[in-house]
C-alpha cells in the first residue's frame, strides 16, 4: 500500500463507502482490484488511510528552544538581514547553522522577509492624542461624517518613483512601528496640488506654485472652500478638516475661521493621522489614473493638466465609499491604541 499516494487511498475508501464495487473503484481510481482490497483491508483494520511512515525527512537542526532564541532576535531587530540574524543566532549554538536553515525555520513559524509598509512615524505622545481623539469621535453617526469637508496637499512626480526596504515579521506585525518605513513627501521635478472633497461632490483641485504661505492658504479658503460650503451646506453645519501643517494653524488662518464660524467649523485634527483623512486614498487613485493616461505626461505642465483632468473623472461613489469607511478607521486607531493602522 506504500506505493499508493495518500490522496488516492482516500479516494478509494470514499468510493467504496459510497457503494462503488471493487471493480468500479479500481476503474475510477486507476488502480488494480488487489490494490483496492489492500487499502480497504487496512482501513477496516486500522481505521485510517494514512501511511504508517512517520518522522520522514531530514532531522531538524534547531530545537524548539533554539527557535525561540531565533524569533527573539527577529522581534528585537526587524530591520536586519538574514545573514546578520544567522550570525547572532550562531553565537548561542554549539553547532552553527546556515542562513538557509535560519530562513526555513523562520518560514516554518510564519515569519517572512517582506517589504516594509510605508507609514508615518507616530510618536508615543501623538499615539495617545490620536487614541483620545478617536474616543471622542466614536459616537459620530454617518450623517455627522457627511458634513465633513476633507482636504489635503500631495506631490506627484512626472515619472513614478519607488523604493523597498525588507523587514522580517509575522503577518500580525505588518503595522508594528519597527516594521514600517517612515514616509516623507518629496519635491523637485514634481507638482504639488491641494484638493478638497465632500459627501456630495469632488471639490476643487488646485496646482500650487511651490511652497505656499499662510496668506496663500487663506486665499484658498476664501476663493474655494467658502463657495464650496455655501453651495453644499446652505443652512450651515459644514465642518472643514485639514492637518496640522504650520500654515494651517497660523493666526491669519484662525482669524478666517473665526470670521466664518456661522458657516463652517474648523475641525481639530490629531497629528500624524493620514489614516483618518479619507482624501489620502484618493491620491493613490489619482496616481493610478495618471500613470494609465495616454499619452503619459512628459513635463511638469503636462502633469498639472493631467492631474486636473483625471481628478474630475473619479466617480463620486468612490468618494462616498471612503466616507463610509470613516467609522472603521476610528475603530482601527482605537484597536491599535493610537498606533499605525492598515488604512492609508
Amino acid at each position: 500500500m506504500g506505493d499508493i499516494p495518500e490522496f488516492k487511498r482516500g479516494q478509494i475508501v470514499g468510493a467504496r463507502l459510497a457503494g462503488a464495487t471493487v471493480t468500479k473503484t479500481a476503474s475510477l481510481c486507476d488502480v488494480s482490484r488487489a490494490a483496492v482490497s489492500r487499502v480497504m483491508s487496512a482501513y477496516h483494520q486500522e481505521g485510517r488511510t494514512t501511511s504508517n511512515r512517520i518522522n520522514c525527512g531530514c532531522k531538524r537542526k534547531l530545537s524548539e528552544r533554539d527557535v525561540l532564541v531565533l524569533t527573539g532576535i527577529v522581534s528585537k531587530k526587524h530591520k536586519t538581514t538574514a545573514a546578520q540574524i544567522t550570525a547572532e543566532l550562531n553565537v548561542h549554538l554549539n553547532s552553527p547553522v546556515s542562513t538557509k536553515t535560519v530562513c526555513q525555520e523562520l518560514h516554518r513559524v510564519d515569519i517572512h522577509g517582506r517589504a516594509a509598509i510605508a507609514k508615518p512615524l507616530v510618536t508615543c505622545a501623538n499615539a495617545k492624542r490620536r487614541f483620545q481623539w478617536c474616543k471622542e469621535c466614536k459616537s459620530w453617526a454617518v450623517d455627522n461624517v457627511k458634513h465633513l469637508v476633507f482636504s489635503d496637499e500631495s506631490t506627484f512626480t512626472v515619472f513614478p518613483t519607488s523604493g523597498r526596504v525588507t523587514v522580517w515579521r509575522s503577518p500580525k506585525e505588518a503595522y508594528h512601528p519597527d516594521c514600517c518605513m517612515p514616509r516623507v513627501k518629496h519635491g523637485g521635478g514634481s507638482v504639488m496640488v491641494w484638493a478638497a472633497i465632500s459627501w456630495h461632490s469632488l471639490g476643487p483641485i488646485l496646482v500650487l506654485d511651490g511652497r505656499i504661505t499662510a496668506k496663500d492658504y487663506r486665499t484658498i479658503l476664501e476663493d474655494h472652500v467658502h463657495p464650496m460650503v455655501q453651495t453644499l451646506y446652505p443652512e450651515g453645519g459644514a465642518v472643514y478638516q485639514d492637518d496640522n501643517a504650520p500654515l494651517h494653524t497660523t493666526r491669519l488662518v484662525k482669524d478666517w475661521f473665526d470670521e466664518h464660524e456661522s458657516e463652517v467649523e474648523h475641525l481639530p485634527w490629531p497629528a500624524q493621522s493620514p489614516d483618518l483623512n479619507i482624501i489620502e486614498p484618493l491620491w493613490g487613485v489619482l496616481e493610478e489614473r495618471v500613470r494609465k493616461h495616454f499619452p503619459p505626461p512628459a513635463s511638469r505642465s503636462d502633469l498639472a493638466t493631467v492631474l486636473q483632468e483625471e481628478w474630475l473623472k473619479i466617480p463620486l461613489t468612490t468618494v462616498q465609499d471612503l466616507y463610509m469607511s470613516f467609522p472603521r478607521r476610528i475603530d482601527a486607531v482605537l484597536a491599535a491604541k493610537g498606533g499605525p493602522t492598515p488604512y492609508k
